[in-house]
């Protein structure tokens, strides 16, 4: 067995579990893979990372759904990748709220439900940050659980099958979002153009989800937070920064006054 290192990085972290889950030595993934062994020696120790063309080969040793991390390393657009595993959970749901059978502990009423008037959203365990410092470490939609199902009118929903709902952290968009809100977010509208002057939510490859009013402006993009003690965020660089979708809504807990 390989021990993983927890202060090593994620995509170290990574290929160490690969070199367990395929039984191979740090010389035989390099022989796999086409580079040297001290290639991949620098990569266990976190000294230097693969290159685009690296990772693309270890996702495809890896296979699905584990090498859709490495894919997105490396740029790629895994979207559908990721998509249609995704989606294949939820119609399980959907299935269930047309049974009228128990969703996330509660029971969905048959008069909303048997109209098909309502969707079952999935609240997904990710937090998109309101920070300039991510509140915890990214996760992978190809790893992500789903935590709770929320219901939300049909039509408050333009693409159904695509809405997700997920927590948000953080003050930057104070006073329009509080923080500990749940956004619910349209994964189908991931055009920059469309969404220019639209809250967005953003994914960065190592940063994880951020949530801001995204700006197109002549060479460049970027992230405009509400809460103006911060800076604006330059998402330009569309291999690190992905459109993940477009905040519709949101819900927040009033707190009430502090003693």
């Amino acid at each position: 067995m390989v021990a993983l290192k927890q202060s090593s990085p994620e995509w170290s972290n990574r290929i160490r579990q690969l070199l367990v889950d395929l039984k191979l030595t740090q010389a035989g993934l390099a022989e796999r893979l086409g580079v040297s062994p001290p290639t991949v020696s620098r990569w266990i120790q976190g000294r230097h990372e693969p290159t685009a063309e690296s990772y693309i080969a270890l996702g495809n040793l890896a296979g699905r759904p584990d090498g859709v991390y490495f894919w997105e390393r490396a740029g790629m657009d895994t979207t559908g990748i990721q998509e249609a595993s995704f989606l294949r959970a939820i119609s399980s749901l959907r299935v269930s709220l047309q049974d009228f059978q128990l969703i996330a502990g509660k029971k969905v009423s048959q008069h909303v439900a048997g109209k098909g008037n309502a969707v079952a959203i999935p609240l997904l365990n990710v937090i998109a940050y309101g920070d300039r410092i991510p509140p915890r470490q990214n996760v992978s939609l190809s790893q992500v659980e789903v935590e709770d199902v929320l219901l939300a009118p049909l039509s408050w929903c333009p693409h159904p099958e695509n809405m997700i709902s997920m927590h948000l952290e953080g003050d930057s968009m104070q006073p329009l979002i509080p923080p500990n809100s749940i956004i619910f977010v349209d994964t189908a509208m991931t055009d920059r153009d469309y969404l220019h002057q639209r809250l967005t939510v953003v994914a960065h490859r190592d940063l994880g989800f951020k949530v801001a009013r995204l700006q197109r402006l002549t060479g460049f993009d970027l992230l405009v937070s509400a809460n103006h003690k911060y800076t604006p965020v330059d998402v330009s660089n569309a291999s690190k920064w992905k459109i993940f979708g477009e905040v519709l809504w949101w819900v927040s807990r009033d707190e009430g006054p502090k003693n």
